[in-house]
């Protein structure tokens, strides 16, 4: 998820010896506050089942609230990627200042860094462009984390207590309004993180909090709202790298990274309901969907990855730290790698009829070459230069088109680069009755 994943992974690893350690000492404990404490494997099981049988339930009914009447035309998908985030950040801004702008997302998702992102894509003005530059570019790790092992909580290496202010600093009442005024408006915005207990992946509906909270008059928010709240602690529990982080308690559960189970959220029902895809098709057959610049064309689902999807080959000394080390990072490649493909073929499956375009950080953009045995996560010299990569395959419209190849040397199951979209191009018809 990571432009340079083993600087990243090589950070992870050297605290995970002292984090066994201190597991070790620390043994066994429980949360009695814990809704699966004292069942059995087939009563928790069947507490899971029914929590996420309701969350699903709200979820549908949120969506089919805005799409009973008609189907998205663009769906943007954000990876995690930690600091790498400034380059879908920078991808975002370069895309914006294209002849005819970018898009206006009718449904935008986050995962880990991609959550942070997520507000200011689905608002989607200059000043919420420049607001992710002003904080991406020049954040540090003092800005995010204190530690390791400080003072902070015991369920982690390090604290992040300067991320949620970084979090309410960015995250305003003003800016909580304005979601909730494009949720009114039909469109809808979806953060995911992992309850550790229960290994399920939540997908937060943050437009329907904001618009709950606000209200469908429109009114104002402050710094005391609960739904202000509950909306901040669900970004930070969308950032909370497992073991680095503390995950945020939330109705009970505890919440952490979704990139523990995806690196991207795509759901079906994100794309519009049968009637509403039924309802969408014209008499000659055409779709509404929309270009880069915003003109007619077949929906899009568009998917930033903050990282690349492979790095390049490394020597690897055989011993169990090196092996470790590449084990973890070749995991973590194979994660976004499958994710992506996963949602390319949600979005065109039968019924969806979505175009999947997607970018990511190029294979000679490499910003921490020569850095240290523990390089810092967030350093404003590297990620100026990932945002400007990024913003420089936005203005450009250098997209994929397709799923990505399982196999770096055989593009076969993948469209080749489509720097601009064809908007005379069909999309297959919702033949499902």
């Amino acid at each position: 998820m990571r432009s340079d994943a083993t600087s990243h992974t090589r950070r992870r690893a050297a605290v995970a010896t002292a984090v066994v350690v201190l597991a070790c000492a620390a043994g066994c404990s429980y949360r009695p506050e814990s809704p699966f404490s004292g069942l059995t494997p087939a009563q928790a099981r069947a507490v899971s089942a029914e929590r996420a049988a309701a969350r699903d339930d709200v979820l549908r009914a949120d969506l089919r609230s805005a799409l009973d009447r008609r189907r998205p035309r663009n769906v943007l998908i954000l990876s995690g990627g930690d600091a790498d985030g400034a380059f879908g950040c920078g991808v975002l801004d370069g895309w914006g200042r294209r002849p005819g702008g970018r898009p206006r997302f009718d449904v935008v998702t986050g995962v880990s860094t991609g959550a942070l992102i997520a507000t200011f894509a689905f608002l989607g003005e200059p000043a919420d462009h420049a607001a992710l530059r002003a904080v991406y570019t020049t954040v540090r790790d003092r800005d995010v984390f204190t530690g390791p092992f400080d003072l902070g909580p015991p369920n982690s290496v390090f604290d992040t207590t300067p991320l949620r202010r970084l979090i309410a600093a960015a995250v305003t009442p003003e800016v909580f309004r304005r979601v909730a005024a494009a949720h009114a408006d039909g469109r809808r915005l979806y953060v995911s993180t992992v309850e550790l207990e229960s290994g399920e992946t939540y997908v937060w509906p943050l437009s329907k909090l904001a618009y709950d909270a606000v209200g469908p008059a429109g009114g104002t928010a402050s710094e005391s709202d609960p739904g202000l709240a509950r909306f901040r602690d669900v970004l930070l529990a969308a950032a909370a790298i497992p073991v680095l982080f503390p995950p945020v308690e939330i109705d009970r559960g505890l919440h952490a990274d979704a990139g523990l189970r995806e690196a991207v959220t795509l759901r079906r029902f994100m794309l519009g309901l049968r009637r509403a895809a039924a309802l969408a098709v014209g008499a000659d057959g055409t779709d509404g969907g929309a270009t880069d610049d915003g003109a007619a064309g077949p929906p899009v689902v568009w998917a930033i990855v903050n990282g690349k999807l492979r790095g390049p080959p490394e020597t690897v000394g055989n011993n169990v730290a090196s092996i470790g080390v590449r084990s973890l990072t070749l995991y973590t490649e194979s994660l976004v790698l499958l994710s992506l493909r996963d949602a390319a073929h949600v979005a065109g499956a039968r019924g969806a009829g979505f175009r999947f375009r997607w970018i990511c950080e190029p294979d000679d953009l490499d910003p921490r070459a020569g850095g240290s045995v523990l390089p810092a996560m967030f350093d404003p010299a590297v990620t100026r230069q990932l945002y400007a990569a990024g913003e420089g395959l936005g203005g450009s419209g250098s997209w994929h088109d397709g799923p990505p190849p399982l196999d770096a040397d055989a593009d076969t199951d993948a469209a080749p680069d489509v720097p601009e979209m064809n908007a005379a191009e069909g999309v297959a018809r919702d033949t499902t009755p």
